[in-house]
């Protein structure tokens, strides 16, 4: 969870404003882009998982916020590698002190002047590098080369990345080779190891250790009275939604290596407490990697696929106090008025207004 105000002012008299600043590089190409609305959102099924959407009005004391047609590589809002970094500012206004959230780092793909006449900025997440950076040809890795430092070697010049301590390292495999998609390769290291592939605030590349199975509530979103949720309806599919997976090496010589793991307990369990087949009847997933060469990594791989399947099979929007806190695999418990026990869950997405005002945001709660 981020670092920023404490519950009670957030569910109070509180002020609420962004802070966007526009880089080059190492080149600040203007502390203070005047901002007068848009998103933050991010969601866990995607690739990249976070977007930006900004809204700009075109003439600010004599400025103008449009990029001109031609030589406008140093306007603050081009796309030629401009980046926008993004901070909530939130006040308690009965004493005044205020709260600084970073919330991310996002790269400029886009714009355009809308029909009323303000500029809106689409950006995303910096995995967006990695995306881009095609590799002109498949790579091996290097002899002696690490989940770790094959990790770091497929990013990007420039980019930096964060190894959770928790993380084991292991050598990867002789005779595999990348592909040409740095992000694709960088997320089947994530797969494989198992671990999660995330961004920071500061838009440094992570590889984070994977979610326990029982989460332990950094935050508790209420209803009623005290609370700062507004609605959290429930929704729920069968789709996507897997009871067996099916691991196995894809390496040369690793024909044999393969682990089945079945969901054991709850509605969606494999077998029935009898042996015989449950109810949910059986849908399996597939996966495979020149990475996993024995037995107890694709096991290890085929348990997270199972934890963190069971997490959505329920999905809770809830509509809130706007909190920039808030992130990815934040655990989270929603306390509903009309019950005593709350529901324990992991943010899985979110949309952050960025609108002077205290508004209001949704967070997608996913929970087993």
């Amino acid at each position: 969870m981020r670092a920023g105000p404490p519950d009670e002012v957030l569910a109070g008299d509180c002020g609420w404003w962004p802070i966007v600043s526009a880089w080059r590089g190492s080149t600040l190409l203007e502390p203070a882009v005047p901002v007068a609305g848009g998103t933050v959102t991010a969601a866990t099924s995607q690739a990249v998982p976070e977007r930006l959407t900004l809204v700009v009005p075109r003439w600010v004391t004599g400025d103008d916020w449009l990029p001109p047609e031609v030589g406008g590589e140093a306007h603050p809002l081009a796309a030629f590698g401009q980046e926008l970094d993004v901070s909530i500012v939130v006040s308690d206004n009965p004493t005044g002190r205020q709260w600084v959230t970073r919330v991310g780092r996002f790269l400029i793909v886009g714009g355009a002047l809308n029909e009323s006449g303000k500029v809106e900025i689409s950006a995303t997440g910096r995995l967006q590098r990695v995306a881009d950076d095609k590799s002109p040809a498949p790579m091996q890795p290097l002899t002696g080369g690490t989940l770790a430092s094959e990790a770091r070697r497929l990013l990007p010049l420039g980019m930096g990345l964060s190894i959770d301590p928790a993380l084991v390292d292991r050598a990867c495999p002789a005779g595999m080779s990348w592909s040409s998609d740095r992000l694709a390769a960088l997320q089947e290291i994530a797969d494989a190891w198992p671990a999660l592939l995330r961004t920071d605030e500061w838009g440094q590349v992570q590889l984070r250790a994977p979610l326990p199975q029982v989460p332990t509530p950094a935050l508790t979103l209420r209803t009623g009275p005290g609370g700062t949720v507004s609605s959290a309806p429930r929704s729920w599919s069968r789709t996507g939604r897997y009871n067996r997976w099916i691991v196995r090496s894809s390496a040369s010589g690793t024909a044999d290596v393969q682990a089945v793991v079945d969901q054991l307990t709850g509605p969606m369990a494999v077998l029935k407490p009898d042996g015989s087949p449950g109810d949910y009847g059986i849908v399996a997933r597939e996966y495979a990697s020149p990475l996993l060469t024995t037995v107890p990594q694709c096991q290890a791989a085929g348990e997270t696929m199972r934890a963190e399947a069971a997490r959505p099979a329920m999905s809770r929007r809830i509509t809130c106090a706007s909190d920039p806190r808030i992130d990815l695999d934040v655990p989270v418990a929603v306390l509903d008025e009309d019950s005593s026990l709350p529901t324990w869950g992991w943010v899985t997405g979110y949309q952050l207004p960025l609108t002077v005002g205290d508004g209001a945001m949704t967070v997608d709660v996913g929970v087993s």
